[in-house]
């Protein structure tokens, strides 16, 4: 699974959406010497928020957006039960 829809507290709809950053990207969030404004620029492009309306979110849509996108990088991009997933080990 590469996104996710999720409802925020205000009733509007996102979906997180992995394809559209690079994995280059992705590690950027591990760089303590970045700006916190990059982080949320990269985590607001992933939800299809603009920069603004992502840093107004209300905290709990902000935790719930970033546990959304840590949870589709922990798991797999596919279905295991799928006949096209892979059954070799």
């Amino acid at each position: 699974m590469k996104s996710q829809k999720l409802k925020l507290s205000d009733g509007r709809e996102v979906v997180v959406d992995l394809s559209k950053i690079s994995i280059t990207e992705h590690r950027s969030l591990f760089n303590a010497n970045d700006k916190q404004e990059n982080e949320d620029r990269l985590l607001s492009r992933v939800c299809g928020l603009d920069l603004k309306e992502f840093q107004a979110l209300p905290m709990a849509d902000w935790k719930l957006i970033t546990e959304c996108y840590f949870w589709l990088v922990r798991n797999p991009v596919y279905d295991p039960n799928s006949q096209s997933a892979s059954t070799s080990t």
